[in-house]
């Protein structure tokens, strides 16, 4: 009797061990950009370790760029980036990026492409339900100001750099056209 229970215990046991690692990793298809605008679609991915999340760039010029709860629109030291992906609003084919889901800890995306990440083109995985959740981290991405470069790190634009700026095209508009104040502040 003793041994039928130990038998029966084991065996349960080993087949539900075999049973999680039979489990089939899932692929999680994300739409970067495209006709939803500066987004990627869905923004939040919950997936298992081992699972993989399959980028789908669409139309304009994004890329998928790990960043930081901390640092949202910066790229992470060492971690993963596409590049840019400049995809033809007419194109047939569009071109992917896949990241493998390593552990269970959260994955912090964002665009690098300028003014993207701070008009909220950011993503998570994994993202905690409470403390450091998705709606924290779109948050701080969009507080992040504007993003006019990056050079090893976002520069955030002041009024007196957008003014620069607003000189800067009215004074080749002008020349351009012969006309003056032909930019709006």
């Amino acid at each position: 009797m003793l041994f039928n229970f130990i038998l029966t215990a084991s065996l349960a046991i080993l087949s539900s061990a075999l049973f999680a690692e039979a489990r089939k990793s899932k692929t999680h298809d994300v739409i970067v950009g495209g006709a939803a605008g500066l987004v990627y679609t869905p923004n939040q991915v919950h997936a298992q370790v081992g699972d993989r999340v399959k980028f789908h760039f669409q139309f304009k010029n994004h890329t998928v760029t790990q960043s930081s709860f901390e640092y949202p629109c910066d790229p992470l030291k060492g971690g993963f980036d596409s590049g840019f992906k400049p995809v033809a609003m007419d194109a047939k084919k569009s071109p992917t990026f896949t990241i493998k889901v390593k552990d269970e800890y959260p994955i912090w995306v964002h665009c690098e492409q300028i003014d993207h990440c701070p008009s909220g083109m950011v993503l998570a995985v994994n993202a905690p339900k409470k403390g450091n959740t998705f709606k924290k981290f779109l948050k701080k991405a969009k507080e992040s100001g504007k993003d006019y470069y990056h050079d090893g790190g976002s520069y955030k634009r002041s009024d007196e750099d957008a003014e620069e700026d607003i000189e800067e095209k009215r004074s080749l508009l002008s020349r351009i056209t012969g006309k003056r104040d032909v930019v709006e502040a």
